[in-house]
């Protein structure tokens, strides 16, 4: 009788059980089980220095102080709209309307107006509205609290119900304002860490968030300094065009950077500039143009993003 092949394991779920404390089975251990082994275990060291020299670089990113709801809508105006847009829009909603009862009750037009600077407001102002009357009608007020006491995966299910709330923004609501352990990834996170050499180019946002997730600690304040100093240095050296390679404190740890040494080339055409200063961002191409157009974007294929903020 043929044996029935086993299908092989998950690296994301093998790297996870190895991070909770189970070794592999010694007896009978395969050597290519034993080099994946030894690669995560290098990798979880590797993503533990670029912790360390984020939060040394940049300083401990302080928590937020929104409360689960008003951290959604925060994260909602986000969406392909840098911080000093997003927070002129979110003050504006509070300055207008007063609480997101009055928000959820105002005609679109007023809302759409209050929060103008930001991207899309015409497609922002109605999907939040909407949002904010599928709360009231679930939960009978608007309250999202409940999501703290919940498991991670089952508050992620929960919020990702939404229209417009990808995985990212879930997961930043319940990392910024209830400190679950979980990560958001965003395109600054995506992009460096492909940099880095610790997930594959060919994966997307979603298929890399649980690689990366297994390569941290299951604690809050660590995966947070994670996110957050990656957004930062996203925003502010590693940049999605033209990188400040030659002023990065990661450039050793970096196979984006060891690649082009080898072939002799340089990885940034802005030798010598000097990376923006904090709160700015290199300006992208195209998104004057992506703006007019007035097309709806999914979170994740987002260039611009910065929902990592912790607001």
């Amino acid at each position: 009788m043929r044996q029935k092949r086993q299908r092989p394991r998950q690296p994301a779920l093998y790297a996870q059980t190895l991070f909770e404390g189970a070794e592999p089975e010694a007896e009978g251990e395969s050597p290519a089980r034993k080099a994946e082994q030894e690669d995560i275990t290098a990798q979880r060291l590797r993503v533990q220095e670029i912790t360390r020299r984020l939060v040394e670089h940049y300083g401990e990113p302080e928590w937020s102080r929104k409360d689960p709801l008003s951290q959604l809508v925060d994260v909602l105006l986000s969406h392909r709209t840098r911080d000093e847009q997003t927070a002129a829009a979110y003050a504006s909603l509070r300055q207008h309307f007063g609480s997101w009862e009055a928000v959820r009750d105002a005609p679109t037009a007023a809302v759409e107006k209050a929060i103008a600077v930001v991207n899309w407001p015409e497609i922002k102002a109605p999907r939040l509205q909407a949002i904010l009357r599928q709360i009231t009608a679930e939960r009978g007020a608007l309250n999202l609290d409940f999501l703290c006491r919940l498991p991670v995966e089952e508050g992620l299910t929960w919020l990702s119900r939404f229209e417009g709330v990808g995985p990212k923004t879930a997961a930043c609501v319940l990392l910024f304002s209830c400190r679950q352990p979980v990560l958001p990834v965003d395109t600054h996170v995506h992009r460096i860490s492909i940099r880095l050499g610790l997930i594959p180019a060919r994966l997307t946002p979603e298929q890399a968030q649980p690689l990366l997730q297994a390569l941290l600690p299951s604690d809050a304040r660590a995966i947070y300094n994670f996110h957050k100093g990656l957004v930062w240095h996203g925003q502010r050296c590693c940049f999605f065009q033209r990188p400040c390679c030659e002023q990065c404190f990661l450039r050793d740890l970096c196979a984006y950077y060891a690649a082009h040494q080898r072939s002799e080339t340089k990885p940034d055409s802005a030798k010598g500039a000097e990376p923006p200063a904090p709160g700015q961002s290199q300006k992208l191409p195209g998104r004057q143009e992506e703006r007019r157009s007035g097309k709806r974007r999914d979170e994740t294929n987002n260039p611009g993003d910065r929902s990592g903020r912790p607001g």
